[in-house]
């Protein structure tokens, strides 16, 4: 999806909310691009970045905002900016929407997990699929490792990922994709959502059939602050609107949004602070 530019996708290339403002502190993404958000609420800019990608990316800090490490979905540079050991090789892609998502193992402060999304942008260009890598933060002096790579969970999937804590008692965190409901064909048509706990990633998926028929794998997937809304930007398979139930991981009650302008294709996506208003990024428009 390398034709899509707006200033707005700079708010959304690292689109997974965890625990504390802290975690958020720093991103990276774009071409050798950084922010950091201070405590005091101003923003910096940070030229230390190794990244470069036309999408998606991922980046974690701990919960006193400094850098755990980062990821374009295919290379995991360290707290250094240095490719962290076995971090290279995942099966993300320069131009996948949500190339990485990073979600931490609950009730643990070493061990993550980058889960990643391929694209095909052509017929000779095989989708690798939905797949996870864990990295141990404690090896190599806190530098880290990957210590397992691309774990296959689904054949055939979406560019798309979103990522929600289940509930506060349940220390259990629901990663989120769209996909085809055999893992094969082209038709994307269920939502999966795997549960992370302490024990590790769930490989059977909570799956919620769709009544549309997505074609095109593009578009973010964002969930409001309270978990119980979730949005799907499809290009030109359209927008659409679901409840999810963070206690079952059921996606229900699908709306498709028509886009009244000229620009119809919708891409980035983000709720507002108070889930009032859904902001849709239509190729170079803002609706």
């Amino acid at each position: 999806m390398k034709k899509i530019a707006a200033s707005l996708i700079l708010l959304l290339l690292c689109p997974l909310l965890l625990h504390s403002q802290g975690e958020t502190a720093n991103w990276y993404f774009g071409q050798n691009a950084g922010i950091r958000f201070n405590n005091d609420g101003t923003v910096s800019a940070r030229t230390d970045s190794a990244i470069d990608t036309f999408e998606g990316c991922a980046t974690i800090s701990d919960n006193f905002g400094n850098l755990l490490f980062y990821t374009d979905g295919i290379s995991v540079y360290d707290r250094n900016h240095n490719v962290m050991s076995n971090g290279k090789g995942l099966f993300g892609d320069p131009s996948s929407t949500q190339s990485a998502l990073i979600v931490p193992q609950p009730e643990s402060s070493t061990i993550f997990y980058i889960f990643t999304v391929d694209t095909s942008l052509d017929v000779n260009d095989q989708d690798q699929g939905f797949n996870y890598s864990v990295v141990d933060i404690s090896l190599n002096g806190g530098n880290g490792a990957v210590t397992a790579k691309n774990v296959r969970l689904i054949n055939n999937t979406s560019e798309k990922l979103t990522a929600v804590i289940k509930d506060c008692f349940d220390k259990s965190i629901w990663v989120l994709t769209l996909a085809p409901e055999d893992g094969i064909s082209p038709i994307i048509d269920t939502f999966y959502a795997f549960e992370v706990t302490s024990t590790g990633v769930n490989p059977r998926a909570v799956k919620s059939k769709l009544n549309a028929q997505i074609q095109d794998a593009r578009g973010y997937l964002k969930l409001n602050s309270t978990g119980d809304k979730i949005a799907a930007a499809n290009v030109t398979s359209g927008l659409y609107l679901y409840d999810f139930d963070s206690a079952t991981g059921i996606v229900s009650n699908e709306q498709q949004i028509n886009i009244q302008d000229d620009n119809i294709n919708p891409y980035g996506l983000e709720f507002s602070p108070n889930n009032r208003f859904l902001y849709v990024q239509t190729y170079n428009n803002v609706q």
